[in-house]
């Protein structure tokens, strides 16, 4: 067999293929393939809209289609799917070999003696064609070592990752609490503002014609126009701000654009905060040890802790214990067959004395920075908390007073139509006071969605969240349940003990997302 020929045909082949690439854009299938999978990805499989949608249907349809969730679930399954490979690096090395030889000429050789003079006549050991075979088994005790604190510091991991998908958890409900309020004060005007503004259109045609026929332009007949300008500029941005408000619930809730649906809202939907009742320094107490990103620098100065120890042994030297099988049919060798055990220590010496130093102190350095970083963050986080307070304070007030404006100009606003109708009144007057009229009670509904999201920031403030995962596979409805058992159980003081963090409740998300999670990733 002449392999020569063989190998310069391969070696002829490879050439020509390299040298044969060129760029080329992706073609138009695939594009529409990729666009079409990633719709049925985004949109596919949810359940449709069926009637009105209440404010425990919106957090769930959140959790079960927000691609930002299903994210972080999937960035814990990574962490999951890394730690268990770091686990498999502490296992012996063990490596199979087979190999095929062949020469085209005869491998003769000669040997001399100490004299210089040939000893022996030429001579051969080795077959031209011989097949070789092992199974070798290695393990290096010092690999070991850092493969374990490594898989700790995985495991570490796992438990940030935990806590990312916590705190993303926390921030989907606060946001889609505010948009749902927000849509429900845009569909309670919108059942007045067409009707608003085709009657200011009506009363702008009908001075436009007045100034066409001719007629004097006075300055009260300008200055009607310009207030009426006014107006419909006005009405024209709270329809703009209300179209707004119910696009940005869609989105939250993962629907697909122009999806028609309506809010099921009642302001009898109050459930009360635990923390509204709890001083400012209990709250700040609480947050320390419960907001998910102080817990992850918490995982992450045991990661820094690990890293120092690592750094540690790997100035020590490594000792390496192998053992195999070996098979090589060369028709010369005594015996075909044999076992093979070695003993090896190695040390870096070089690396010991001029690097050592500085491997110890950049993880020492690690370590401090992370405790600066905490620190820091400690500070933002009570100024987080005190401001959450402070403006679920102030929205508390603000609702109260924006209800009782609503009120006055709501009784104006009857006034003013009474007046017009019996011919005491103007047009511009009626129109003047429905648009403020319909104005205060905007607001009043926004000072309510203020307020109710001031009281989920301030639960989100101090990192407060049952300790329990919800799983987005399961049926809408029974998430949806999951989640009023979740707002029910954050409005009692029964579940704020002291301190409140429970390292149980951890150790039971990590596992149920490494059950459950790793099936819930893909979809």
């Amino acid at each position: 067999m002449r392999l020569a020929p063989l190998a310069a045909f391969s070696l002829t082949v490879a050439t020509i293929a390299a040298c044969s690439v060129t760029p080329e854009a992706i073609d138009e299938a695939s594009v529409d393939q990729r666009a079409s999978t990633d719709w049925m990805t985004v949109f596919g499989n949810q359940q449709p809209v069926t009637g009105p949608i209440d404010l425990n249907e919106a957090i769930a349809r959140a959790i079960a289609y927000n691609m930002d969730n299903r994210l972080k679930l999937m960035e814990a399954v990574v962490a999951n799917r890394n730690l268990r490979l770091s686990r498999w690096d502490m296992l012996p090395e063990i490596a199979a070999s087979a190999g095929y030889h062949h020469r085209n000429k005869q491998h003769f050789a000669s040997s001399e003696d100490v004299n210089g003079n040939q000893s022996l006549a030429q001579s051969t050991s080795l077959d031209k064609t011989y097949s070789t075979a092992g199974l070798e088994l290695s393990w290096n005790v010092l690999d070991f070592g850092i493969n374990y604190l490594s898989a700790k510091q995985a495991a570490d991991g796992v438990m940030i990752a935990i806590e990312r998908q916590r705190k993303l958890m926390h921030n989907v409900i606060m946001d889609v609490e505010y948009a749902f309020w927000m849509a429900a004060a845009a569909q309670r005007a919108h059942t007045q503002l067409p009707g608003l503004i085709e009657q200011t259109h009506r009363a702008l045609e009908k001075s436009r014609q007045s100034a066409e026929r001719g007629l004097r332009q006075t300055e009260a007949s300008l200055s009607y126009r310009r207030d009426l300008l006014d107006l419909m500029q006005q009405l024209l941005a709270l329809e703009a701000d209300m179209f707004n408000a119910k696009m940005e619930l869609a989105s939250m809730m993962g629907l697909p654009p122009g999806t028609e649906f309506t809010v099921s809202a009642s302001q009898s939907d109050i459930l009360r905060s635990p923390f509204a009742e709890m001083s400012v320094p209990e709250l700040e107490q609480y947050s320390l040890r419960n907001r998910p990103e102080l817990l992850e620098e918490d995982y992450r100065e045991r990661i820094a802790a690990t890293e120092i120890r690592k750094a540690c042994l790997q100035l020590l030297p490594g000792l390496e214990l192998r053992t195999g099988y070996f098979y090589d049919d060369n028709s010369y060798l005594l015996y075909n067959d044999w076992a093979e055990s070695s003993l090896r220590l190695t040390w870096d010496l070089l690396g010991t004395v001029v690097a050592g130093r500085d491997l110890v102190g950049y993880a020492r350095d690690s370590e401090r920075l992370g405790d600066v970083r905490r620190a820091a963050l400690t500070v933002a986080v009570l100024t987080q908390v005190n401001l959450a307070y402070s403006h679920m304070r102030r929205a508390q007030l603000n609702h109260g007073y924006a209800e009782e404006l609503a009120d006055i100009d709501g009784a104006m606003a009857s006034q003013s139509r009474a007046r017009w109708q019996s011919s005491q009144g103007t047009e511009l007057e009626t129109i003047h006071a429905a648009t403020q009229a319909l104005l205060s009670n905007v607001e009043r509904d926004a000072s309510y969605a203020d307020w109710r999201s001031a009281n989920s920031r301030l639960a989100n403030a101090v990192g407060f969240q049952p300790e329990f995962y919800i799983d987005y596979r399961q049926p809408l409805e029974v998430i949806e349940q999951q989640v009023a058992d979740m707002r029910t159980q954050g409005a009692s003081m029964e579940l704020l003990p002291v301190g409140g963090y429970n390292s149980d409740g951890a150790e039971k998300r990590e596992a149920e997302i490494r059950e459950d999670g790793l099936d819930a990733a893909y979809w």
